[in-house]
């Protein structure tokens, strides 16, 4: 009889750590379909889940070179995508707690041209977010957003795969989100 100890130090050493990229790739393509249901059951809006799975996929990549993960991945998994709907749901009800006190300082006051050379600044802060996106991401997110291209469109102009397409805007999209929360938090902070 082998010694238990043995046994787990050896299931802990093929589940301790997401070296290479070819293994990344074949964890992604085992399990984004089950963590995409996981995320649309959670969230029940297929673009948040999209992005959500994204969101966890990125985070295992970042931390690919200390990620241990013990027990099975579908569990781990299960387990983040949780998480990136509870951060979700936090930082939703962050953005609209300082929605709802911009629209109550904007009732009291009826100032436009207040109004007007905020929402310049921070339609100047986005645009300065959006410089911020690598090339092909700024390009796609600038035609998806600016021009109304859809994702089709935008993989035949750039001669991309759509999979490319919408993976860009989900980089993009992610960074504007924890970018543009962070401003709302700072403004409501000074505020």
């Amino acid at each position: 009889m082998s010694d238990p100890h043995i046994i787990s130090a050896a299931v802990q050493e093929q589940r301790a750590a997401i070296v290479s990229q070819r293994d990344f790739e074949n964890l992604y393509k085992q399990y984004a379909p089950f963590l995409l249901r996981v995320c649309q059951a959670l969230c029940h809006d297929e673009n948040l889940a999209a992005d959500m799975m994204q969101e966890v996929f990125c985070s295992i990549w970042d931390r690919r070179t200390t990620i241990s993960v013990k027990g099975s991945w579908e569990n781990y998994l299960y387990r983040c995508a949780k998480y990136q709907y509870y951060n979700h749901q936090r930082s939703l009800s962050r953005f609209r707690t300082v929605q709802d006190s911009v629209f109550a300082a904007s009732d009291e006051s009826d100032d436009s041209t207040q109004e007007h050379i905020e929402y310049r600044e921070l339609t100047h802060n986005v645009n300065q977010l959006v410089e911020q996106l690598p090339d092909q991401c700024r390009k796609v997110y600038q035609m998806s957003r600016g021009e109304g291209l859809n994702t089709a469109e935008i993989s035949k102009e750039l001669s991309l795969s759509e999979k490319t397409v919408k993976n860009h805007l989900t980089k993009a999209l992610g960074f504007l989100r924890r970018n543009i929360e962070a401003l709302f938090a700072f403004i409501f902070l000074i505020s």
